[in-house]
């Protein structure tokens, strides 16, 4: 086992009302806004990783247009938070009081005042960090999917664990952490669906075997219910928490799949980012798909975010075309911001 120490570089009727509230106890679930009175929660926070751009400077000691931006105004405006370096930044998402984790080509950087500074927390043996996700309820877990397996902390970052035991070929494009359960983990290879039942102490086929997985979700409204999508086999969806599965592609006519989003609310209302077919949209929960990619200047949707306090509004992020924004749930797209970037990810907290 590989032990990596830290660097020191870190949403008239009654009915109604009940139905509406209790949607919105989900949404807290999965984006981890907080009530701060009932039924009213603090604006979300976007966080926005840019890859790359066609207007970075190389080797300058500033670099604004690619790392971390952060918006809390529904993708209106943003702020830069990264790094004044170039550093690759894939995705990124907020664990608690403060701190922010961000998936990068050198490792998994923290910062813990907010994006103010930035620490590498990971040494020279953990790079190309695809994703990082962090533990709902014990926010010193954290996991990292990279181009190499699996690492995992218990201890904020301090100390960094391989936990490949189970693959095949470690890559490793996403990971999901079962809301239900916290210890099942579902790892995206490009050998098929993983599952971990012990946190990632051993890993093993859940399903899709030799499928090039890219991205997995969790339904918002039932933790059994599971969509993934695939390099050139579009969607798959599970009933009963990765069993077993079956493929769902009418009217999807693209079937590399980047990613997936979910709108909170309306657990039916489904989006996807496809290579070369912009987005599209289910109304059924995946049963049947709709592109959805008027006003889209490039095809090539790597990143999807709903933004739950109004869930018509979808951020999408290309490559090479920067971020698009929707505020009518996807039927038109307006040019938003980061021209000629790679935007590699978003998520919402």
């Amino acid at each position: 086992m590989m032990k990596v120490k830290k660097n020191s570089q870190e949403f008239p009727l009654i009915l109604r009302v009940e139905k509406r509230m209790s949607s919105w106890l989900v949404a807290v679930l999965l984006t981890g806004l907080v009530l701060s009175e009932p039924l009213v929660a603090r604006q979300e926070t976007v966080y926005m990783a840019v890859l790359n751009s066609r207007k970075h400077r190389i080797g300058a000691l500033d670099n604004p247009t690619v790392g971390l931006f952060v918006s809390t105004d529904a993708g209106a405006s943003w702020q830069h938070k990264g790094w004044t370096g170039y550093i690759r930044t894939f995705y990124t998402e907020a664990g608690s009081n403060g701190t922010i984790w961000s998936a990068c080509g050198n490792g998994v950087l923290r910062s813990t005042d907010n994006g103010k500074t930035w620490r590498i927390t990971t040494g020279g043996d953990v790079t190309e960090v695809l994703k990082v996700k962090v533990s709902p309820s014990s926010p010193k877990t954290v996991y990292a999917a990279t181009a190499y397996g699996v690492f995992k902390s218990t201890d904020h970052g301090t100390t960094w664990q391989q936990r490949n035991k189970g693959f095949g070929k470690p890559f490793v494009a996403d990971l999901l952490i079962d809301r239900s359960n916290e210890k099942r983990v579902f790892a995206a290879t490009e050998e098929g669906v993983f599952v971990s039942s012990n946190g990632g102490d051993q890993w093993r086929v859940a399903g899709l075997k030799g499928k090039g997985i890219r991205f997995i979700a969790q339904d918002p409204g039932n933790t059994a219910r599971l969509l993934v999508g695939t390099e050139e086999d579009g969607i798959n969806i599970s009933e009963d928490g990765g069993k077993t599965w079956y493929p769902s592609n009418t009217g999807l006519r693209h079937l590399t799949v980047y990613v997936i989003a979910m709108d909170p609310w309306a657990p039916a209302k489904v989006y996807l980012g496809t290579h070369g077919g912009g987005v599209y949209r289910s109304d059924d929960g995946g049963k049947s798909w709709t592109q959805k990619s008027e006003g889209l200047q490039n095809p090539d949707v790597h990143a999807l975010s709903v933004i739950p306090s109004s869930s018509n509004t979808i951020l999408a992020g290309t490559l090479n075309g920067g971020l698009y924004r929707s505020v009518d749930g996807g039927e038109t797209w307006q040019f938003n911001s980061q021209e000629e970037a790679q935007v590699w990810g978003l998520s919402v907290r």
